[in-house]
């Protein structure tokens, strides 16, 4: 069975779930959802637009990405969508307050609205910025079904129209079929007759990862099950993209080039020096001096850093006091043994950024699944599950879907790395086979489900070439 992602469904009656503010609106206890500890979710913001209680006034949620920032549904504003430049009515936002009665957090008019081109999304930027919460990062991985992702907002619930409280609860992404580019459906998952209501629309939907939570989409449409003043009994949702908008949210926010080798700080006091598009810190004015860079630095807005990429692009070439030099590919550190190496690769002549040695040390020797590399000879190779798998001729790397762009490193490093990918490694070929690694032998799944139920949902997925796929055995070497 094939897993292809397809085109989405047409004609579903849903509801864009902003609310007006005389009736306001996520899942409530009765409709499933649980409210919100206080000191919990505080990148999580409710808009008020309009005045409380006059024809038009509004409420809905959004997710602070930036101190200055918040992300929401572009709809919000009005059905026949919004321009660059301020709201069309006063609007408010209230961020790192889970109980509205307390006096917790940030309350900021909003006086400037930047809508997305193609997209139900506008960003929303706040006259105070919202000091001492930590915006939430935007998801760096798309949304694939089975996946959990938590819910956030201050819709209706069950019981009550205008909740005092921020509610939450788990949606799993549904199937492909259900899915375009821009949007996907969930539904609910705990509580299992959870319902996003009027009032949530623009809220986050995101990962909840140890490194911490990720922007995965924002609350588009809703069926409104079990909300009050609904009659409605089909459930679930219809969320908007956002991890694929990074590049949109940066340019917006961060409207200046940040150079390579320069060092900034924002007013809270980090100091990053700038490799590769990344900032890296530094966790000392003394380690600022041991890497080489005087003590000057370039003032940046609070939250610049937090909207850059968290490693260096591809191709960056890198050093430390007394460690060597390296190229980073695929978020790894790659070793050039010797400055005749660097020519043969095509990074003679370029100087590398220098960063300290505290940070070096905690990149990892392989590149991420799905990073292409090439060797200086011309050949080229996909990294799965610490393997690299050799395309054979340019056409097969245009059937598995990978664009021109990769990064060159040394034949010895390549010559030592592995061809078989490690146990666990999650692989499909060009035409939605997908695949588990075992023991060298590729085992079939039968059913997207089958890789739900076989905890699969979140590993990375890579792309390879169906040759290689099928002169893999079926069964594991002893």
């Amino acid at each position: 069975m094939s897993f292809v992602k397809v085109g989405w469904r047409a004609g579903l009656s849903l509801v864009l779930v902003a609310a007006g503010l005389t009736s306001s609106g996520l899942p409530a206890q009765s409709a499933g959802g649980v409210a919100a500890a206080d000191g919990t979710y505080r990148f999580v913001a409710k808009l008020t637009i309009g005045d409380p209680g006059q024809v038009g006034s509004t409420s809905c949620s959004g997710a602070l990405v930036a101190p200055q920032w918040v992300i929401t549904a572009k709809n919000c504003f009005g059905s026949s969508g919004v321009g660059s430049g301020p709201p069309p009515r006063p609007t408010t936002a209230t961020v790192g307050r889970a109980s509205l009665s307390t006096s917790a957090g940030t309350v900021s008019v909003v006086d400037r609205l930047v809508p997305h081109p193609g997209r139900n999304v506008v960003l929303a930027r706040l006259v105070t910025p919202a000091s001492g919460i930590t915006p939430i990062r935007l998801a760096w991985a798309e949304p694939r079904y089975g996946q959990v992702l938590r819910v956030a907002g201050y819709g209706r619930t069950a019981t009550e129209w205008v909740p005092d409280r921020m509610h939450t609860a788990q949606f799993t992404i549904g199937w492909w079929d259900d899915q375009t580019a821009t949007t996907f459906d969930v539904k609910a998952r705990v509580p299992a007759n959870a319902s996003i209501c009027k009032g949530d629309a623009g809220g986050p939907a995101f990962r909840e990862l140890e490194t911490g939570p990720q922007l995965v989409a924002i609350n588009g449409s809703s069926w409104q099950a079990g909300c009050i003043g609904e009659t409605q009994t089909r459930q679930g949702a219809v969320e908007i993209r956002v991890d694929d908008l990074a590049d949109w949210v940066r340019g917006t926010i961060v409207d200046f080039p940040l150079a390579d080798g320069s060092v900034y700080r924002e007013p809270a006091g980090t100091i990053s020096v700038i490799a590769g598009g990344a900032p890296i810190w530094f966790d000392s004015v003394d380690e600022i001096s041991a890497t080489g860079y005087p003590q000057s630095w370039t003032a940046v807005p609070d939250g610049t850093f937090g909207l850059l990429p968290a490693v260096p692009r591809n191709g960056t070439v890198v050093a430390a006091p007394h460690h060597g030099i390296y190229v980073v590919a695929g978020g790894a550190k790659i070793w050039f043994n010797s400055p005749q190496e660097m020519v043969d690769t095509g990074y003679g002549g370029i100087g590398p950024t220098i960063v300290p040695t505290r940070y070096l040390d905690t990149f990892p020797d392989v590149p991420r699944d799905g990073t292409v590399v090439q060797n200086p000879q011309g050949g080229v190779w996909v990294f799965a599950g610490g393997a690299k798998v050799w395309f054979a001729y340019p056409q097969e790397i245009t059937d598995t879907g990978y664009g021109p762009a990769r990064v060159v490193l040394p034949t010895r490093y390549l010559d030592n790395v592995s061809d078989v990918p490690r146990d666990g490694t999650l692989v499909r070929n060009p035409q939605g086979d997908v695949y588990l690694i075992v023991g060298g032998a590729k085992k079939y799944f039968h059913s997207w489900d089958e890789i739900v139920e076989g905890g699969y949902a979140d590993a990375p997925l890579t792309v390879l070439p169906a040759r290689y796929l099928e002169g893999l055995p079926t069964a594991p070497s002893d």
